[in-house]
C-alpha cells in the first residue's frame, strides 16, 4: 500500500487501510472503492491522504508503534484525566478518589506503551494514520508521551522515573483546557495578549496539578517547564539550564518536534527532517544537545508508505527502514524521468549506500491533521 493525497485520488480506487474517529468509530472500511462523492467528503472533513491499494506497493506496511486500540484508548484516558481535573469538586474526599482513579488509568498507560516502546527494535514511527481528530491537544498529548518515553529508554533512566516522565508528558497541556478555544484554535497569528494567555497553560496545569497530592514532583515539573529553554528564553520563568528539570527538557525537544510537523488550521506541517532542523538549530542555546541526537537517532523521518521524489528525478514509496540512519530509507523506484515505470522496472534504492541521492520531496508533510 502507499500514501495518496485526497486531491488526487481517482474514483476506482481502492482504500487500503480503514478510516475512523478519534473514538475509534469507523468511517470508512477497508476495501471501499472511492466515489467522487466519497473523496468530496473525505476534503470536506479536511483529509489530507489515505492508504490506497497498489500493485507495485502491496508488500509495503506502514510500521506504527500502536496499534489502534491502544491509541483510542489512550486517547479516552487522556481526555478523562484532563476532564476529571478541570470538575469543580463539592466533595474533596471524592474528588481526590475520582483524579486519583483517573491518573491510575493514565498510568497503566504510559506502562503498556512503555513496554511497546521497549519491545520494539526498530526506529520508532507513530504516524498517526487515517483518524479524523476532534481536539489536537489529546493526539499530541499521546505522541509527545511516545517522543518522550523512546529519549527516556535511551538514556537507561530506570523504570520509575520513565513512568515519570510518560505521566508527565500525558499531561503536560492539561493546561491549556484553561485557555479560551477562541485563542487555541485560532486560524490567523496570535496577538501579544492573545500569546501572553497562551504562556500561561504551564502555570494552569501546574496549579491544577497541585490538587493531586499523590503525584510527584518530577511529574508537575514536567508540566509547568516543558516550554522553558536552556539560555532562559522560554516560559514561564525565564529559567536556564542547570534550574530546568532533566524530564522538562526531555519534553521539551518531544513537544516541539511533534508541534512543529502536525498541520494546524493556520499552518501546514513541516516535513520531519525540517522539524529535526528547527531542534538542531537550537542544540545547545535552547535544547539539549545528547536529547537532540537521541531523538534524530530513535525516530522514522521517513515513514513507510510514504511517497517520495529524489535528487536524480526518481519517484517512489518508502519500502524499509535503516535502524541506525533514519534518514536514509529504502526507496521502491516506480518512476523515473521518463515516465511510470512497468512492473518488471521497478526497482528498490537503498539511500544507506547511495549517498549521492537524496530525498527532495515527501507526501508526509500531509500526515498528523
Amino acid at each position: 500500500m502507499k500514501t495518496a493525497k485526497v486531491q488526487d485520488l481517482n474514483e476506482g480506487d481502492i482504500l487500503a487501510r480503514p478510516i475512523t474517529d478519534s473514538y475509534g468509530r469507523v468511517l470508512l472500511q477497508k476495501g471501499v472503492k472511492f466515489t467522487n462523492r466519497i473523496i468530496q467528503r473525505l476534503a470536506d472533513f479536511q483529509f489530507k491522504y489515505v492508504y490506497v491499494q497498489d500493485e507495485l506497493t502491496e508488500d509495503i506496511y506502514p510500521q506504527n508503534l500502536l496499534d489502534d486500540q491502544v491509541r483510542f484508548e489512550t486517547i479516552h484516558h487522556i481526555r478523562e484525566s484532563f476532564r476529571a481535573f478541570n470538575e469543580q469538586p463539592t466533595n474533596l474526599k471524592q474528588h481526590q478518589y475520582v483524579l486519583e482513579k483517573s491518573l491510575n488509568e493514565v498510568q497503566k498507560k504510559v506502562e503498556e506503551i512503555n513496554k511497546i516502546i521497549q519491545d520494539n527494535d526498530e526506529i520508532l514511527s507513530i504516524m498517526s494514520d487515517l483518524f479524523l481528530y476532534d481536539d489536537y491537544v489529546y493526539m499530541h498529548s499521546l505522541n509527545v508521551t511516545v517522543y518522550s518515553l523512546a529519549l527516556a529508554n535511551e538514556l537507561d533512566y530506570p523504570k520509575h522515573k520513565i513512568e515519570q516522565i510518560g505521566i508527565g508528558a500525558l499531561l503536560h497541556d492539561l493546561g491549556k483546557t484553561q485557555v479560551p478555544k477562541a485563542i487555541l484554535h485560532k486560524p490567523g497569528k496570535l496577538t501579544d495578549l492573545e500569546f501572553s494567555i497562551i504562556k500561561e497553560h504551564t502555570v494552569y496545569g501546574y496549579d491544577l496539578l497541585k490538587q493531586a497530592h499523590f503525584l510527584s514532583n518530577e511529574v508537575k515539573y514536567c508540566v509547568v517547564q516543558h516550554h522553558e529553554r536552556l539560555n532562559g528564553s522560554g516560559y514561564p520563568y525565564g529559567l536556564v539550564g542547570p534550574n530546568i528539570h532533566p524530564y522538562a527538557q526531555i519534553l521539551a525537544v518531544a513537544d516541539v518536534f511533534d508541534a512543529v510537523t502536525t498541520n494546524r488550521v493556520y499552518r501546514r506541517g513541516m516535513l520531519p527532517h525540517e522539524g529535526l532542523e528547527i531542534l538542531y538549530s537550537g542544540s545547545g542555546e535552547l535544547f539539549r544537545p545528547e536529547y537532540v541526537d537521541l531523538f534524530r537517532r530513535t525516530i522514522s523521518i521517513y515513514p513507510n508508505g510514504a511517497e517520495v521524489e529524489l535528487s536524480n528525478g526518481a519517484k517512489g514509496v518508502i519500502c524499509e527502514q535503516n535502524k541506525h540512519l533514519p534518514d536514509r530509507p529504502k526507496v521502491r523506484v516506480l518512476e523515473n524521468e521518463e515516465g511510470k515505470l512497468h512492473k518488471s522496472q521497478v526497482y528498490e534504492i537503498n539511500l544507506a549506500t547511495s549517498l549521492d541521492i537524496m530525498i527532495t520531496r515527501c507526501n508526509v508533510s500531509s500526515i498528523n491533521e
